[in-house]
């Protein structure tokens, strides 16, 4: 009888094996959370933690002193609204000026003032940059492909010098092509409009696929996204099975 031809057991994954991929399962699922808990617990004590906590020794004996900072977060965050409620009156802006001119003169002071500042006006101009499109262009050459967000047509001033064969202004869009694993850096490139391609995709999606390097593809329907790491871990689990099975199965009709 050849080797071929004899019967090969089934393969069964071992105790040890189950238990670790039921682990692995565990751990995949529950990190999401922890790591939430974790964070929204370490921002909680880093707002909090100025409060004098025996102005109000009662609440702090509660639920080991979560309740009252959960009520000081509470109460910067309406001061937080009452002070930008303020700013769109002419009251409001006459203090802010005035603070303005106070800090921005102060020695050593306005130095890390200053900065700040202009961290914090970067951080708004940002709110108000939305991307047009998402589109594929050929980048850093030719015949090699990268995913951009479009941000806005190209300004005349600069489309009026870059011409066609006819010596006409050529339609540019203003293309951000973010980088990967850190898609909140990149370059700025303007791309001729008949260049770029138009994907039908969103930019939270584009944005996923260029944070994992590709591997996080596009989820078309909501229970797809759902259900999405599961159904990566079974099928990282089912190759593995499927792997180990060939392996058994090449072992076993060895002579």
């Amino acid at each position: 009888m050849s080797p071929s031809s004899l019967p090969t057991k089934p393969f069964k994954p071992g105790a040890l094996t189950k238990i670790r991929n039921k682990i692995f399962i565990g751990v995949i699922l529950a990190t999401p959370v922890m790591a939430t808990l974790w964070i929204f617990n370490f921002m909680l004590r880093l707002t909090t933690s100025w409060f004098p906590k025996k102005l109000l020794p009662q609440l702090d004996d509660i639920f080991n002193g979560y309740l009252l900072q959960v009520l000081v977060l509470l109460a910067v965050l309406v001061f937080f609204y009452l002070l930008g409620l303020l700013s769109h009156h002419f009251l409001g802006k006459r203090l802010y000026n005035l603070a303005d001119r106070v800090f921005s003169t102060i020695p050593f002071i306005k130095s890390i003032y200053i900065f700040v500042r202009q961290v914090c006006e970067w951080v708004a101009k940002s709110r108000n940059t939305t991307f047009e499109s998402v589109v594929l262009v050929e980048y850093p050459r030719k015949g090699a492909y990268t995913i951009g967000l479009v941000t806005s047509p190209t300004l005349p001033v600069i489309t009026s010098k870059i011409l066609d064969e006819n010596g006409q202004p050529i339609e540019c869009v203003n293309v951000f092509i973010s980088t990967t694993p850190s898609p909140s850096n990149g370059m700025f490139i303007i791309f001729p409009k008949k260049d770029v391609i138009k994907l039908d995709m969103n930019v939270a999606d584009a944005m996923n696929l260029v944070l994992s390097a590709g591997a996080i593809m596009p989820q078309t329907a909501p229970e797809s996204a759902k259900n999405s790491m599961l159904e990566m871990i079974d099928n990282l689990i089912n190759k593995q099975e499927t792997e180990r099975k060939l392996a058994g199965t090449t072992s076993d009709s060895s002579p």
